[in-house]
């Protein structure tokens, strides 16, 4: 696995692999199948690429590219560190295009957490008033529109409105995983199961 992401060589790599949709919102949509506990090996996660981004199937060097976001998205979340980093444009990148990237990151949350809560259906599963209200206001924000203007204004809301996104999919995790984060935390031979 690749030590880090970088936002700019994942969109190299969509371009390459003839995908349309941002690298934000595959990495969201890692970030929420994982939160409600949908777990995948490589090939599972790159079917579910393939389909997400409507492309053909990658090579195998564009195969380990591809699963380092799911990983990524995983060890952050299974860490207990509290240190998911939402995958965005950097601040070189116009403002509206980064507010555009946040809202795609949310659309694929969303589409994560109902794709994995979906296949882990059961029929008694209620969510706390907390839980139901962050994935609420993840999908206000997945609305968002790119005509705030380059202000300083502007930059101090999308830093904020990202840094509420990061800490409710973490707080999403931390109730959907509770027994797991639990076990990852307490397991000290480095395996997560």
């Amino acid at each position: 696995m690749a030590a880090s992401l970088e936002h700019d060589d994942l969109a190299n790599l969509f371009l390459s692999l003839g995908a349309l949709q941002p690298p934000a919102e595959l990495h969201g949509y890692a970030a929420g199948f994982i939160s409600v506990g949908g777990r995948l090996e490589q090939d599972g996660w790159l079917q579910h690429c393939v389909d997400l981004l409507d492309c053909e199937a990658p090579n195998p060097e564009q195969s380990d590219a591809l699963y380092t976001v799911y990983c990524t998205a995983l060890l952050s979340l299974e860490s207990g560190e509290m240190d998911l980093e939402l995958l965005l444009p950097d601040d070189e990148f116009d403002l509206d295009q980064r507010i555009a990237s946040l809202g795609q990151w949310c659309q694929g949350f969303l589409t994560g957490f109902a794709m994995a809560g979906k296949q882990q259906a059961s029929d008694d599963k209620s969510y706390s008033g907390e839980l139901t209200e962050a994935i609420s206001d993840i999908a206000a924000i997945a609305q968002v529109s790119a005509d705030e203007g380059d202000d300083e204004e502007g930059e101090q809301d999308y830093f904020a409105v990202s840094e509420y996104v990061r800490i409710a999919a973490m707080t999403i995790f931390v109730e959907c995983n509770a027994s797991s984060v639990g076990h990852a935390v307490g397991n000290t031979d480095g395996r997560l199961h």
